[in-house]
């Protein structure tokens, strides 16, 4: 959001208040403690908007504003539709409502009570996609796993999620489903939450998280590579970088560094928070036959696979990247079935690997929750599970069998051979695309002919694309069309262009105090040009200024509408001609030095006659180069071949007008080939954003059975509601109807009911109610009522007596103590007409 000022010069200038961020709550059943303890920490002039979303009864009204406004001095106001966004703001749902923001307004629709409702997940959803790094999800008390999903969808957008400490919830239910995601940074109690939150609105670069990786970023993240692989032996090098940037956040946060570079020197002396950068990097989430339809559709192949084995061949499924188990055994289920469908003995192996010990040692173990079994029938969970408890299945013995788990490096490690079947699904999107290129010929080459590759919904074989027919497009299942191997370069191969500036990244990243900083040795690569180029300019291959060196600025004309670095659009009439196409001569004589003289300068309006001189700098690493133009008088010290050429005149122009041409035209094709390059990649990312899409949406079901038991506790408590509104309206009608005088009095003897017969006997009225029972007059005769009543109070022991009244009436005057629980809580007085009751009884006889 940005502020707007009036283009009428008479009108008066409002400022529209900037929206710091916005913080998504969600909360159920113990939330209104937590909530209390929350805003009772946080400060009213954050500049942030704060949405509470807690799970309501729809039959009752909400007085949570009226409760929160008691903790805070922010506006505490309940949600309507259309409502625009305001800072220092607390927005409350309200009841039968679910609720999002879109363009900066609330957006309320109304429940359908025949739905699983999820409104927690439905708000941070939508703040995610609408403010991304200044989003903050915070999952407070309560039941069921209302949030999860909403707070991967937080922290994938880059925002901050929290969750409070299950130990100071009086339900812990949705913050340890929210935890058990991975994707909280700060797990704290309410107060400290509150506190944390401050913390990051007021660092210097506010709560929003850089785009773009500097080359500080860069640099760090390729020193905690470096570490990794000491400490691990697994190289990160093939991770995207902004990838791995969005997993090092959580760490960063955790131990409170304020950049990647900061981080990376901790892992220097930190070797534990290396064991759990680790584990965060190479965690897999993941479920038993995820994306049912895909499995089916392979499940169809393999049976046909099956069907046509030798007698004596051994069926082999590779599954790369198997995380926590449950993809290999639902391979390992899927091959016992085709077996057993044309009557055979099971005869199959299925390889599951990964980089991450730990998660295969946890697979390896064959427990599981009751949750990562949503997607498989009752007919499976029954043949090849056993329930050790309420929430925990273990594997049978007849699958564990089929599965080898082994540590394997996809785009490191040889492949496997003689594969059948092999699966890489949702692993291939976090790698760069070299090394994508290896993965994918390493599953070519393991697999056999016709043999069948499965990959992510989101991932291609990319340059192998011709190497395999696609069976499925929608669910990636492609077969193998040859044997022969494919010529494609390793790995290792493919990045030796990058060792060169790793090893520089390594000597600048040294852990001596004595060492240049890498801005310092910059600093010192400037003053060393600055000494021997008094004026000229770098170019890169595609004539774009990388440096200038002196005053060569003068020489260059600002133009205008969108900026380019391109050379020959910064210069000016003859001289762009006359230097474009001593470029293209360059390009042909990369040995020679091209010296033009005399070419005439557009410099402060006047023209300025200059010598230039042109030369083509190559790396001895990569095949790319620089161009270095000198302006003014021409350096000859240097033994290199030098061509000498006098200014084109018009009518000599049209030669280097047309090699210039070809030039371009050369860079033209170069450059649509970048761009499909770059193409290729967003389309990966946009890729990535379907397929972490798509796992959100597989936990829509996940809140049936928690909701069904909530609306069955409500039911509950209505019926003993109406047995209470029972219960009062008997005793009110028994009060009523009765003869005897009553009064119930407190433990300070003020009156708290009574029946009507009491008024015979003291002067009280409906709204005598809550006054002492001292302040009235009475009609017994009885001096001591007072200190009796208040021997009743503090010794517990009755007190009968009869006495008269003025009126010359006999009554029984009873009082009783009033016990609640095991306590007095004051005292029943009871007065019977003894006159009234005998004249009863007579006439009975």
């Amino acid at each position: 959001m940005h502020s707007t000022h009036s283009e009428n010069p008479d009108a008066v200038d409002v400022p529209v208040q900037r929206i710091r961020a916005v913080a998504g709550i969600g909360a159920s059943a113990g939330g209104l403690k937590a909530l209390e303890e929350f805003f009772g920490k946080l400060p009213s002039d954050t500049g942030m908007t704060f949405i509470v979303v807690q799970h309501l009864s729809p039959d009752f009204k909400s007085l949570m504003d009226e409760i929160l406004s008691r903790f805070t001095n922010m506006n505490v106001v309940n949600t309507e539709n259309g409502t625009i966004l305001e800072p220092n703001t607390v927005y409350l749902i309200q009841p039968k409502k679910n609720l999002t923001v879109v363009d900066g307004h609330f957006v309320t629709s109304d429940m359908d009570r025949e739905q699983i409702q999820r409104p927690v997940d439905l708000l941070f959803q939508s703040i995610a996609k609408s403010f991304g790094a200044n989003a903050f999800g915070v999952v407070l008390s309560g039941t069921g796993s209302d949030g999860t999903a909403g707070v991967r969808a937080i922290y994938e957008s880059g925002g901050i999620t929290y969750a409070q400490l299950p130990d100071t919830a009086q339900f812990d239910g949705m913050p340890k489903n929210a935890i058990a995601t991975d994707c909280i940074n700060y797990i704290l109690s309410p107060s400290e939450i509150a506190v944390s939150l401050w913390e990051h609105l007021n660092e210097p670069d506010g709560p929003s998280r850089r785009e773009e990786l500097t080359s500080e970023d860069l640099s760090g993240i390729r020193l905690v590579f470096s570490l990794l692989s000491d400490r691990h032996s697994i190289d990160f090098s093939g991770y995207k970088e902004s990838t791995v940037a969005r997993r090092l956040e959580r760490r960063l946060h955790s131990r409170h560094c304020k950049s990647i570079q900061q981080y990376a020197e901790l892992l220097r002396s930190d070797k534990a928070e290396v064991d759990t950068l680790y584990h965060d990097l190479l965690i897999g989430v993941t479920k038993f036959f995820r994306d049912t339809e895909a499995f089916f559709s392979l499940q169809s192949r393999i049976n046909r696979m099956v069907a046509h084995l030798k007698p004596d061949e051994e069926f082999r499924i590779w599954v790369a990247g198997c995380a926590s188990g449950e993809e290999a055994y639902t391979m390992a289920m899927i091959g016992t079935e085709a077996f057993e469908r044309l009557g055979k003995e099971p005869r199959f192996k299925v390889l599951a690997t990964d980089a991450h010990q730990g998660a295969l040692d946890r697979a390896a173990s064959g427990m599981f929750s009751a949750e990562s079994l949503e997607f498989v029938s009752r007919q499976r969970q029954n043949r090849f599970f056993t329930p050790v408890s309420k929430t925990r299945y273990k594997v049978t013995p007849e699958i564990r069998r089929q599965i080898v788990f082994a540590q394997h490096n996809l785009i490191v490690d040889p492949p496997f051979t003689k594969i059948h079947v092999v699966t890489c699904r949702n692993m291939l999107i976090y790698f760069k695309p070299q090394a994508q290129n290896a993965a994918i010929a390493s599953l070519h080459f393991s697999l056999e002919k016709d043999g069948l590759m499965m990959l992510g919904s989101s991932e291609t074989p990319g340059k192998l694309q011709d190497e395999f027919e696609t069976l499925d497009p929608t669910w990636r299942i492609y077969r193998k069309l040859r044997s022969l191997p494919v010529a494609i370069k390793s790995y290792e191969q493919l990045r030796a262009k990058e060792q060169a500036p790793r090893r520089l990244v390594n000597i600048l990243n040294r852990d001596k105090p004595e060492q240049l900083s890498f801005t310092g040795l910059l600093d010192a690569y400037d003053l060393l040009l600055g000494e021997f180029v008094e004026c000229g300019l770098l170019l890169d291959e595609q004539r774009n200024v990388l440096h200038v060196f002196g005053d060569a600025s003068k020489y260059l004309q600002n133009t205008a509408g969108r900026f380019s670095g391109n050379l020959l659009r910064m210069i000016e009439g003859e001289a762009r001609t006359t230097l474009g196409a001593a470029l293209v001569r360059s390009a042909r004589e990369p040995e020679s030095k091209i010296v033009i003289r005399d070419v005439p300068f557009f410099v402060n309006g006047k023209i300025a006659d200059t010598d230039v001189t042109v030369r083509m700098l190559h790396s001895a690493v990569q095949s790319a180069f620089v161009w270095f133009v000198e302006l003014g008088v021409p350096d000859t010290k240097h033994n290199v071949v030098e061509t000498e050429v006098r200014v084109a005149r018009p009518g000599d122009q049209y030669d280097a007008l047309e090699a210039e041409l070809a030039f371009a035209k050369e860079s033209l094709s170069a450059t649509i080939e970048e761009l499909e390059t770059s193409n290729e990649e967003l389309q990966s990312t946009n890729e990535e954003l379907i397929a972490s899409n798509e796992e959100l949406q597989s936990t829509n079901q996940e809140l049936h059975s928690v909701n069904e038991e909530l609306y069955s506790v409500n039911a509950e408590n209505h019926r003993k509601i109406t047995e209470l509104q029972e219960v009062t309206e008997d005793i009110e009608n028994l009060l009523s109807s009765t003869d005897i005088g009553t009064l119930f009095v407190d433990e300070n003897l003020y009156i708290r009911r009574f029946t009507p017969a009491a008024t015979r006997y003291f002067n009280l009225v409906d709204h005598d109610i809550g006054r002492s029972l001292s302040s009235f007059t009475h009609s017994m005769v009885i001096e001591d009522l007072p200190e009796q009543l208040e021997i009743v109070l503090r010794s517990g022991k009755k007190f009968i007596r009869e006495v008269d009244t003025i009126n010359g009436e006999r009554i029984l005057l009873r009082v009783v103590p009033y016990i609640s629980g095991s306590s007095r809580k004051g005292a029943i007085i009871n007065i019977l007409d003894l006159n009234a009751f005998r004249d009863e009884a007579q006439s009975a006889e």
